[in-house]
C-alpha cells in the first residue's frame, strides 16, 4: 500500500479508497485512506461507507460531489493510478 501511495503521489487523508475486499479495506484504512466497500449494502469494519456497485457511485455517494463530509480529495488520473494484485 505504501508503494502505491508513493507511486501515485497522493495524500491518503485526501484520497478515497474503493475496494470489494474487506481485507483491502482494512489495509486502506490502516494507511489513512477514507474507504468505501464496493459490492455490499452494509459497512464492514474499516469502511467509512458502502456501495453496492461502483457503476452508480455518483448516485450512491452524492456527498463526494457536493462536498458534504468529504473534504477536498485528490483526483488520481488513470495515468497515475496503481493497480495491484495478489497471486496466491
Amino acid at each position: 500500500m505504501e508503494a502505491a501511495i508513493r507511486i501515485a503521489n497522493v495524500d491518503p487523508k485526501k484520497t478515497i479508497f474503493f475496494d470489494d475486499s474487506t481485507r483491502n479495506i482494512a489495509s486502506g484504512k490502516a494507511a489513512g485512506f477514507q474507504t468505501v466497500i464496493v459490492g455490499r449494502s452494509t459497512i464492514v469494519p474499516g469502511a467509512d461507507d458502502a456501495s453496492e456497485s461502483i457503476h452508480n457511485i455518483k448516485e450512491a455517494l452524492p456527498e463526494i460531489w457536493d462536498g458534504q463530509d468529504w473534504f477536498e480529495y485528490d483526483v488520481v488520473h488513470p495515468s497515475t493510478a496503481v493497480e495491484a494484485a495478489v497471486v496466491a
